[in-house]
């Protein structure tokens, strides 16, 4: 299992870093571990929890324009929070 997107995840919710920034890195390297097949030694609980994660990222939206469904940087946060949570990851 990669460690590394957990990782990742865990120290952007232990900072103040950019939320732009962890959106777009955290999905060019699910992408990447998806693509090659790094992913697939995941166990399910901790797949299920980063393909979770893909999808948050990409509803973050830092405009005051977003739609309904668009995450600012706190509910970003929360629901990512949520999810490591719920899989005993945090």
């Amino acid at each position: 299992m990669s460690e590394r997107l957990p990782a990742f995840v865990k120290e952007f919710l232990g900072s103040e870093s950019d939320p732009g920034d962890f959106a777009d890195e955290f999905i060019s390297q699910w992408r990447r571990e998806r693509d090659t097949k790094v992913s697939l030694s995941d166990a399910p609980k901790v797949s299920e929890a980063l393909s979770s994660i893909f999808c948050l990222a990409d509803m973050f939206n830092p405009n005051d324009d977003r739609e309904d469904y668009e995450f600012d940087e706190p509910k970003l946060r929360l629901e990512i929070e949520k999810v490591l949570r719920t899989a005993e990851l945090l």
